[in-house]
Order: structure tokens, then C-alpha cells, then sequence
């Protein structure tokens, strides 16, 4: 009897924390990073009119 009160208890005392994990609130949870605002992830990295740079393995041209 002690033994099946003691695996039901723990049995219960798992599932309770897996309950609170899983209901907790998004603000109980800590902030992410501030980010950076200006990433310039889509600025030009050479002058748009920049004539193609030229590779070193191309065919010579006549």
C-alpha cells in the first residue's frame, strides 16, 4: 500500500509540473534581446552603375 501511494503521488506531482511549465503566461517569461533596428541587411554593398567586377578565371576577351 505504501508503495502504490508513493508512485500516485509522484505520478501526481509530475503531471502537476508539467502543467505549470506548459499554462505559464507569455510574461512570465524573460525578454528577448533588444534587436537592432537598422540592419541594413538590404542595402547595396557597390554603386548600382559599378561596372561587374571581372573574374580572374574568364577567357580573355578579343
Amino acid at each position: 500500500m505504501t508503495t502504490t501511494l508513493i508512485v500516485v503521488v509522484l505520478l501526481v506531482l509530475g503531471v502537476g509540473i508539467v502543467l505549470w511549465a506548459v499554462r505559464r503566461k507569455p510574461a512570465d517569461r524573460p525578454d528577448p534581446l533588444p534587436g537592432e533596428t537598422d540592419t541594413a541587411w538590404n542595402d547595396p554593398v557597390t554603386r548600382a552603375d559599378a561596372a561587374p567586377p571581372s573574374r580572374p578565371d574568364a577567357e580573355p576577351r578579343p
